[in-house]
């Protein structure tokens, strides 16, 4: 019985090392598409300037990919325990970056090339304001599940964490909530895509996740006061 016991023990840490390992591939594999899917042989010097102009819609795009890939990197130093659940979501999480990449790169292309008036490549990939409007829903829809994913994640983490762990249990529960903040925003900004609003101001779903950003410094200033009063 000790000797399963112990063996049990050990496995544990080597399952969780093979989940993170896998979702930390998968979210490279997810940058990759994010390269791949914009990319071309390159047959010229021109080629390589174009290339490199997509450069800054690149950024954006592999810089929210890692703030998903950051946000399951501190779930997982919480540790949690990795059960079926944990599993679970975790695998959900991987398939659906996967998927968020291709409406992720039509956007930063096409923003980029809003942005700089033309200068940088992204012409042509969206013909009109209904498809813009409708690239964005899609968009949004896709953050928000992935952001239903992680409050799912982060709540999975609350339940496993010993109760004794009072600081990790707080974090769980902010992370939580702050992933809750970005579900409904996404849902927003594909609400707002789709109204009659786009046409005159085409960068307005874009800007509504900034009330992300938002809402967390004003949870975490209700925290702080709540905290002095207590």
């Amino acid at each position: 019985m000790s000797d399963q016991t112990h063996q049990s023990s050990r496995s544990k840490p080597v399952e969780s090392q093979r989940l993170d390992a896998f979702v930390d591939a998968a979210f490279a594999f997810a940058v990759s598409l994010l390269i791949i899917a914009g990319g071309e042989p390159l047959r010229s010097f021109d080629n390589l300037l174009d290339a490199l102009a997509r450069i800054p819609a690149f950024l954006c795009g592999f810089a929210l990919i890692v703030m998903f890939w950051l946000a399951h990197r501190a779930w997982s130093s919480l540790g949690p325990r990795r059960d079926g659940r944990a599993t679970l979501l975790s695998l959900a999480i991987v398939f659906s970056v996967l998927v968020f990449v291709f409406p992720l790169r039509l956007l930063t292309e096409t923003g980029a090339h809003f942005i700089s008036g033309g200068r940088l490549p992204g012409a042509g990939l969206l013909a009109s304001f209904d498809q813009l409007g409708w690239t964005y829903m899609i968009y949004g829809l896709g953050f928000s599940f992935l952001s239903v994913l992680f409050a799912l994640l982060f709540r999975q983490a609350k339940a496993t964490i010993e109760p004794g762990d009072a600081d990790g249990r707080r974090a769980a529960r902010s992370w939580m909530r702050t992933w809750t903040l970005a579900a409904v925003t996404g849902v927003l900004s594909g609400l707002v895509a789709l109204s009659p609003a786009l046409a005159a101001a085409p960068w307005l779903p874009g800007v509504t996740y900034w009330l992300i950003p938002i809402g967390i410094m004003v949870l975490g200033a209700m925290d702080r006061r709540r905290a002095r009063r207590s």
